[in-house]
Parts: structure tokens; sequence; C-alpha cells
């Protein structure tokens, strides 16, 4: 009788140790509980770490390049994922030391921001000649797996820095060109319809401004030879022609 009492003395006590657990479990699994902020950024740490890794062994070997997040590429699109792998593989990688990491609900401004899970990692790093260059990284948590969305670095921004001043300029003389030939053929009818505006030719390259406009704008069918004449008597140089929007500024230049 005493053995059978222990027996199920034992076997309601296991019972009871099984149903606690299973309370245990049912309460961690609807609780939400998780990866602790510090398991996510080892995650996001390693991730970071392999994608650099690909990126030096692709740059030096056949290997293939790291692969970047699709939707980070669509909202920043100043910069490749070529780009962003080369002027990541030409660091130094024993030289590359952590300086923060922080865990993001959302990242980027205005129409470029995007909500999830993220990671900002920011690095210190040298090139090959010595140089420090400062590095930054943010990676996106999908399906508990962090991609590379966004990197840039001291030599990155300088490079989209150029770019853009060249692009810029191209524009500036893309508009440029386009004004002159607007002018030209606002001159060329201006012409024909009075030969005498022929004395006065189209302005060049030039930068309207009040301290050098011959009174007020006109419109074309106000422009003749004879007011032009008139205007000019005030200039001690050239008068020459130019367009503000649909108007002709006389200019002394």
């Amino acid at each position: 009788m005493i053995g059978t009492r222990r027996l199920i003395r034992s076997h309601n006590t296991g019972s009871a140790s099984l149903t606690r657990l299973f309370i245990l479990c049912v309460v961690w699994l609807f609780s939400g509980c998780g990866p602790t902020p510090q398991d996510i950024q080892n995650q996001a740490l390693q991730a970071a770490a392999q994608w650099f890794e690909r990126a030096n062994a692709s740059q030096n070997t056949d290997s293939p390049p790291p692969i970047c997040h699709a939707f980070g590429l669509i909202k920043f699109t100043d910069a490749s994922c070529e780009d962003m792998t080369e002027h990541a593989a030409s660091l130094l990688p024993n030289t590359r030391e952590i300086e923060s990491v922080k865990l993001r609900e959302c990242y980027g401004q205005g129409a470029k921001e995007v909500c999830g899970e993220f990671a900002e990692i920011w690095f210190r790093a040298q090139d090959a000649q010595g140089t420090e260059i400062q590095e930054g990284m943010v990676l996106k948590r999908d399906d508990g797996t962090f991609r590379m969305y966004w990197y840039r670095s001291d030599t990155l921004f300088t490079e989209l820095t150029r770019r853009s001043e060249i692009q810029d300029a191209d524009s500036t003389q893309a508009q440029l060109a386009l004004q002159q030939q607007r002018l030209k053929a606002v001159y060329t009818q201006l012409v024909e319809r009075d030969p005498a505006i022929y004395s006065f030719p189209p302005c060049i390259d030039a930068q309207v401004r009040s301290s050098v406009m011959l009174g007020g704008l006109l419109a074309p069918s106000e422009v003749s030879g004879k007011e032009l004449e008139e205007r000019a008597k005030t200039c001690s140089l050239q008068l020459c022609l130019a367009l503000v929007g649909r108007k002709v500024a006389p200019l002394c230049l």
C-alpha cells in the first residue's frame, strides 16, 4: 500500500509539473516574448559582417556580390548596389570598428520613410592609405532575417555629391540652351516684323537683373526699333534683348 501511494503521489507530482510547464509555455507564446533587443542587435551585426565579407570577396574573387534590399534601392536611388559594394570593399576589414548600434521602427524622411524593423549601425574604418573613414549601414528585418537596406561612407557621399553637381551643371546648361533657342525664335520673328530691331542683338547667356534692365518688360508685339532706340539712349554699352517668360527684356550689357 505504501509503494502504491508513493507511485500515485509521484504520478500526481509529475502531472502537476507538466501542467505548470504547459501553462508557462502558453503564457510565453501569447505574451509575444521573443528575442531581446540585444539579441536583435547581435543578429544585425552578424548580418552586417556577412555583407561586408561578401562585398570584399566579390571585389577580389569571382564570388557573387552581396544582396541589397530591393526596397532600399527603390527609396534611395542615388546609389546602386554596385556603388555600395564597391565603396564598402575599398576599406580594410581589419580596421572596421563599431561606433554605435540603434534599433529603429522607421527609417527615412518624407516620401522615403518606411516603417518596420530596422537596425542602424555606424562604423569607423580605414582605406589603403590609412585615411579614417566613417561608414553607416541600415538593415531591415523581414521574417526574422536582416538584409542590407542602405549603406553610405564618407567616400560614397563624396562621389554622390560629385555626381549631383555634374547633373545640376548639365541641367543648367540644357536649360540655358533651351532658353537661347526660344530667344532666337522670338528674335527672328521680331526682326521679320521690324528689320530695325536687327541693330539690337539677342543677349548671349545673360543674367537678367534689374540693375541692367532698360525700362520694363515688353510683350513681343510692343517691341519696335523705335522703342529700343529710345531706351538705348540711356545705355553707354550695348542694348541686347533677353527673354523673361514670354516677355522681352532690353538689357544694357
